[in-house]
């Protein structure tokens, strides 16, 4: 869904939660590939969070973009 871009824009992911069979929770962000998870939805979502954050850390350094805005929108699927 959203790539990061160029300086002054804003950066929107969304987080798909799941519930699984077993009792855990799933979180997932697609367009990052990133997937983490929990024995509470709070936990996956935390998770997920931080395995995001660090992955456009990454593309920041290496592409020198500059979000003004990172925000999470959770979806439970």
């Amino acid at each position: 869904m959203t790539e990061l871009a160029a300086h002054g824009d804003a950066l929107r992911y969304e987080i798909v939660i799941n519930h699984e069979k077993d009792g855990n929770w799933t979180a997932t962000i697609e367009t990052l590939g990133v997937c983490a998870a929990g024995t509470t939805d709070i936990e996956a979502r935390s998770k997920i969070q931080v395995r995001a954050l660090r992955a456009i850390a990454d593309r920041i350094e290496a592409d020198g973009s500059v979000p003004d805005q990172i925000s999470f929108a959770v979806w439970l699927g």
